[in-house]
């Protein structure tokens, strides 16, 4: 029966490390994109375009809920289309890995602390601002010039005010710390990107999900190396 409980222990020490990658803030994931919502903005170059909380999901992120946020106006999608996603927690995002996320070389740190603020916000369902007026803000953020700030209204032209005067000379540091917030926001980036590839989605990860699959696996290691080093002494104790 030992050696049988210690199989069963190792299969799930095996579980566990194959959960470990997003664990430590970093996995791939399959986006799987099913149509937009009922909230459209219209104030875009394109005219009307779903905004707010899309109806997809994510698999591969433990504890995922449904729902995905859309970052960027600049790359297009359809109904039905699936596609693979480096997914990076907001609260890992650092200067080493920005470069990772598809905005991070144009807005910085600073600029995805503001973009968590909002896909918070988003996601919460408790905001003042409309769901429009919050992705409008996120688009005019990330969009390079695309989204210019005359054709958000005055509700989200205040808001990217707001956001900019409090976060937008932030250090590195200072970014870092704002992100930390936001460890349950998932950044999805699309791989590989660019022109004609998919949009970079943001995700919300239910209370309990890659955070407890660190927390076990860490736990499982730690009690592993108990047993073993009990194991050690009682093999290396002298024989009367």
């Amino acid at each position: 029966m030992r050696f049988k409980s210690l199989g069963i222990a190792v299969i799930a020490a095996l579980v566990l490390v194959s959960l470990a990658p997003a664990a430590f803030g970093q996995d791939d994931v399959t986006v799987t994109f099913n149509g937009g919502g009922s909230t459209t903005w219209a104030g875009g170059p394109d005219g009307d375009v779903y905004a707010g909380i899309y109806n997809g999901t994510v698999s591969g992120l433990p504890g995922a809920n449904p729902g995905i946020v859309c970052d960027d106006y600049k790359d297009n999608i359809v109904a039905g289309e699936v596609w693979t996603a480096t997914a990076l927690d907001a609260a890992s995002l650092n200067t080493t890995n920005i470069d990772q996320t598809l905005f991070g070389s144009t807005i910085g740190l600073d600029g995805y602390a503001e973009v968590a603020t909002l896909v918070s916000d988003m996601f919460s369902g408790k905001s003042s601002y409309t769901q429009a007026e919050l992705s409008s803000a996120i688009w005019y953020i990330t969009g390079g010039g695309l989204v210019t700030f005359s054709s958000l209204d005055a509700n989200a032209q205040a808001l990217v005010n707001t956001l900019k005067a409090e976060y937008g000379s932030l250090s590195a540091t200072g970014a870092e710390a704002v992100l930390a917030q936001y460890a349950n926001l998932w950044i999805l980036t699309p791989s590989p990107e660019g022109p004609g590839e998919a949009q970079e989605m943001w995700v919300s990860a239910a209370e309990g999900g890659a955070a407890l699959a660190y927390l076990l696996l860490a736990g499982f290691c730690c009690g592993g190396a108990m047993f073993f080093r009990r194991r050690h002494q009682s093999l290396m104790r002298p024989v009367a």
